[in-house]
Parts: C-alpha cells; sequence; structure tokens
C-alpha cells in the first residue's frame, strides 16, 4: 500500500482521506487543535461562537447525498433565520433566502468531526517543511521533528499556506501564487441578558461589517445569547496588520451605529483575525496534480468560494487518485 500524507482536517482533507483510506496509508496533519478548518466553531464559556463558515448550501447531487443521512441523524439542520439588510444608509429590508441553507448540529465542526471517525488524523501538528527522502517526502514539523516519510503529499490547505509548503518541484507552484483571498475579522459576542432582535441574520452594507448572526437560533446551540460579527473583507484587508484591539473597537463602534440601544454592553467578546477567509480570485479547476512528483493540492479555492466546493474539489482529486493508485498496484 502506498502512503499519503494530507495537510489540513477541514472539509476538503477529510473528504479525500475518506475517499482513499481503503486503498493507501493516509495520515492527515492539522495544524489547529480541532477539525473543520474555516467550518470553525469555538466555546466560551457557556456560549458557542461558529467564527468561520456560516452556513452552506447543497447545489450538486454529490454533496446533498452527502448530507441528506446526517440529516436524518439531525447532525446537520436546514438554518431558516429572519434576514434583513441592514444599511448605515437606508432602511432595513427583509431578505428572503431561495435555496435551503444548512447547518452541522451542534457547531459547524461538527461536520467535520464526524466524518473524520476511524481517520488517522494528527491534531496540533504543523506541516512546516516537505524534502525528499530515500523512501519519498519527508516531512517535518515546525520544531524540525520527522513526522513521517510518505509516497503522496496532499495540501488542502489555502492556497497561500500550500504554496508556502509544498516544494519547489511542484508544477504548479505560479497557479497557487495566482488564487487570491480577502481576510476577515470575526467578533465574538455574549450577553447574560437576550436582547430582541428583529433579525437571525443580517447582511449589513455601507459600513466597516459585512455580516450579523445570532449564533444561538441555529440548531442544537446553547441557549445563551451570541453574536457572531463578520467584518467587511475590503475593511479588513485594511486594517489586516493592525493591533486586534482597535479592529474589535471599530466593530464594536460600528456594531453600536447599526444597532444602538438594542443591544446591551456584552458580557464576553472574543476577535478572530482569518488571513485567508474568502476566495476572490479562484484557479476555475477541480484541483492541482502534479503526477510525476506525486504532489497535489484541492480545496473551495479551486474552484469558487463555498464549503460545498472544497469537497467537490476533494472528490474529484480523490477519485482520480483511486485510479492512480490502482495502476501503480497494478502495472
Amino acid at each position: 500500500m502506498k502512503s499519503l500524507a494530507i495537510i489540513g482536517a477541514g472539509i476538503a482533507g477529510i473528504t479525500l482521506a475518506r475517499q482513499l483510506q481503503d486503498i493507501a496509508e493516509v495520515r492527515v496533519f492539522e495544524k489547529s487543535r480541532g477539525f473543520g478548518g474555516r467550518m470553525a466553531t469555538r466555546l466560551d464559556g457557556p456560549y458557542r461562537f461558529d467564527h468561520g463558515a456560516q452556513f452552506f448550501t447543497a447545489r450538486s447531487k454529490q454533496f446533498r447525498s452527502l448530507i441528506n443521512g446526517y440529516v436524518a441523524k439531525n447532525q446537520i439542520a436546514a438554518w431558516q433565520p429572519r434576514v434583513l439588510t441592514l444599511d448605515t444608509e437606508e432602511k432595513p429590508f427583509k431578505r428572503e433566502w431561495f435555496e435551503p441553507h444548512y447547518v452541522a448540529v451542534p457547531g459547524m465542526n461538527n461536520l467535520c468531526k464526524v466524518l473524520a471517525q476511524e481517520l488517522n488524523v494528527i491534531l496540533d501538528t504543523r506541516v512546516a517543511n516537505i524534502e525528499a527522502g530515500e523512501k519519498g517526502w519527508l516531512l517535518k514539523d515546525s520544531d524540525g521533528e520527522q513526522l513521517g516519510q510518505f509516497d503522496w503529499v496532499i495540501s488542502s490547505s489555502p492556497a497561500p499556506q500550500a504554496d508556502e509548503v509544498l516544494p519547489e518541484c511542484f508544477a504548479y507552484k505560479s497557479e497557487l501564487s495566482d488564487v487570491a483571498f480577502s481576510p476577515c475579522f470575526s467578533l465574538m459576542l455574549g450577553f447574560e441578558s437576550a436582547p430582541k432582535l428583529n433579525f437571525d441574520a443580517a447582511v449589513v452594507r455601507n459600513s466597516v461589517l459585512g455580516w450579523i448572526a445570532l449564533n444561538s437560533s441555529k440548531q442544537g446551540r446553547p441557549p445563551f445569547f451570541s453574536l457572531v460579527v463578520h467584518s467587511d473583507n475590503e475593511w479588513a484587508q485594511e486594517q489586516l496588520e493592525c493591533n486586534l484591539d482597535a479592529v474589535r473597537h471599530n466593530m464594536l463602534a460600528a456594531l453600536d451605529e447599526l444597532l444602538g440601544d438594542q443591544l446591551p454592553p456584552p458580557d464576553h467578546i472574543t476577535i478572530h483575525r482569518w488571513t485567508h477567509a474568502k476566495t476572490e480570485k479562484s484557479l476555475e479547476e477541480d484541483f492541482l496534480l502534479d503526477e510525476s512528483n506525486r504532489l497535489a493540492a484541492c480545496g473551495d479555492w479551486c474552484g469558487g468560494n463555498r464549503v460545498e466546493d472544497a469537497y467537490l474539489s476533494a472528490l474529484k482529486l480523490g477519485e482520480h487518485l483511486k485510479t492512480i493508485l490502482r495502476r501503480e498496484a497494478n502495472p
């Protein structure tokens, strides 16, 4: 059996590992302490915050087939919030969602947790270096410790991170550098007393903010009132290197301008910086595969920006790799 290292335990990395686990020895390395990548959930005291991806849609047969089984198990649910558009220059107006929007239960990261059952996933381990070894690719962590040798290495991380770690011989280095991302700040607010808002989710215009979600309105979340506030992406790009305290101050001021006395002072405040939050320029490819060097990359950024795009990218790469691995096993 060939050995494969997959970098990243988000939806793309886990999907790829599930596809290949019966045909190769697969090990997944994740730099964070948990699963999900940008499908992230943070627990702070009694509050639960989905501070990355807020929801996902299912437009392909493949992705609908995946999630239907988890909907039946109550591990995925359709989220039907009251949605507004809030504008600093115009009156609020209601928005309609014309397709189902889903959330994982009890947090967005739970889908990857469930999918990763029985996989060999090593958390809190950053792959910092990939170099040629005697028997394939030798991986090392940020301390220089060896993580093992592998026949294949696949990155499911955002393109700039894949570009940073994949060796120079990777045939698609220039394509990785062509992908463009915009950042985002995620402000997480918890309230002991529940404010009365006339929305569960809001798209924000003409503000440093871009999105507000009543996270506790999602199925399976604790009843404690929690808000997730995302910044506008262009504003985040301008503030990317700024002190987080200053960013938090500006976002709280913008929130106060929008909602005024509807919100009391929060009892809990946390902020997170997402450097690669949104794909602004994708490759419009399914994946990148360098068969001669046994290196590859996949992710939402290959073909789009959504959770489903990440799943489909990994699914298609997995199908292609299966063909290659079977051919190598039976030349």
